[in-house]
């Protein structure tokens, strides 16, 4: 993904932020959204270790796409429910199969595709970068999600506890 977000912004010759805030952020209305650490440095909790004590952020630079996006809840909740609109069709696309992984799991461009037990298909992401784990789950046909962002080091051995919660809370959603 880093690789990609470069390369998408020399080829439309502007940085991976602008992209992003052009691309997402002004279609979904995610004012909080950004790359630029120094606009919500007043919002960040510590990232922490994993052994619980706190660390610097990781800055990305060129490989921005693998990482550096800062958002809160109510903006991926913005993210969330524009993926239960039809019309937003470059969002389908990010949920259309291209790999499967076994007879649970497959692999979209912008999501995992879980298959429940029930039959439901959820569309799920993780993401963790030094000091944070994030989880975030949506059932498109359910028009429902969970989003769990955290201060839990993705090298933390209670870093699976985050995507245990969310499909946990998942299945609590009717």
């Amino acid at each position: 993904m880093g690789l990609l977000g470069y390369l998408l912004s020399e080829m439309d010759n502007t940085t991976y932020e602008s992209l992003l805030q052009t691309l997402i952020v002004s279609k979904y209305q995610m004012a909080a959204t950004t790359t630029d650490r120094n606009l919500v440095e007043n919002k960040l909790i510590k990232g922490l270790d994993y052994i619980g004590k706190e660390v610097p952020n990781w800055d990305f630079n060129i490989l921005a796409g693998a990482g550096a996006i800062l958002s809160d809840v109510d903006d991926l909740s913005k993210f969330a429910v524009a993926q239960f609109d039809n019309s937003n069709k470059e969002l389908a696309i990010t949920r259309e199969m291209t790999f499967s992984v076994n007879d649970n799991m497959n692999i979209a461009l912008g999501w995992h595709i879980i298959k429940t037990k029930s039959g439901d298909r959820w569309f799920w992401h993780n993401g963790g970068t030094g000091g944070y784990t994030s989880s975030m789950a949506v059932d498109t046909k359910r028009k429902t999600g969970i989003i769990i962002l955290s201060n839990v080091s993705p090298f933390s051995k209670e870093m699976g506890n985050i995507d245990n919660l969310c499909f946990e809370l998942m299945k609590t959603l009717k």
